[in-house]
């Protein structure tokens, strides 16, 4: 029994495992569930005017709504969202006012100003760019990539994009995950891990992630001999992390 995120790239299916069947992981999800922890994780992009206030919490799972078998599934699969606010704090949340149909990497949308989007062929090939139809006068925007996880677009990135303005977004693979007491939801911009944790990317090399959490800290780690992860600690920057390319 175990819990799966599922990514795919191109025709490669990448999972992360955590299995809870274990006297000693069911006891640690115990602990997890009567404290009020959840799961947070994180995806990186690359690319000019990301906001600095923190990265989009990308989704977010209570432990007291898993045992047995648990599983996420998510693709690679992108949409572009725009908020109308050009300055995001720490701990706001992104709502996405606007989202357009699904556009695959080497698109090039642009964002009218009555909300709608255009796409067409153009922009790099590893990579998302939007240009900002607005007028000049009009207020900066917020605009980032959404991804796929269980069956639904939530955002991940977000960058400052003044009118007339235009933006590039490469997503990669880079992924966080950490155990909190937070508030965190889809959207809501964090700068710094709230809790232990664990990052890694996916590639070719590595397509399965077997983790298990730690007694001492809720930290997570690999299961020994499996592929390996890097410990991080609370207060970790979550953009040096995540967005690199």
């Amino acid at each position: 029994m175990e819990k799966t995120l599922i990514q795919r790239s191109g025709t490669t299916l990448f999972t992360i495992n955590f299995d809870f069947t274990s006297s000693d992981q069911q006891e640690i999800l115990r602990d997890l569930q009567a404290n009020n922890y959840k799961l947070v994780g994180y995806k990186g992009a690359s690319g000019p005017n990301q906001i600095s206030s923190g990265v989009p919490t990308w989704f977010s799972i209570y432990y007291y709504e898993m045992f047995g078998s648990e599983d996420i599934y998510c693709e690679p699969k992108y949409k572009v969202y725009v908020y109308n606010k050009g300055v995001v704090d720490s701990n706001t949340t992104i709502q996405m006012h606007a989202i357009s149909d699904e556009v695959p990497l080497g698109t090039a949308v642009t964002f009218h100003q009555d909300g709608s989007f255009s796409a067409t062929t153009g922009a790099p090939a590893e990579a998302i760019t939007v240009k900002n139809e607005r007028g000049a006068g009009t207020s900066d925007i917020t605009i980032g990539l959404a991804a796929e996880v269980e069956g639904r677009f939530q955002p991940f990135c977000a960058f400052t994009c003044a009118p007339q303005g235009e933006v590039i977004m490469e997503p990669n693979e880079n992924i966080v995950l950490f155990a909190a007491q937070t508030d965190a939801v889809p959207g809501s911009v964090t700068k710094y891990t709230t809790g232990s944790g664990c990052n890694f990317a996916f590639s070719d090399q590595n397509v399965q992630y077997e983790l298990e959490m730690i007694h001492r800290n809720y930290g997570i780690r690999n299961v020994p001999g499996k592929a390996p992860v890097k410990s991080i600690p609370r207060g970790t920057s979550l953009a040096e992390l995540l967005n690199i390319k």
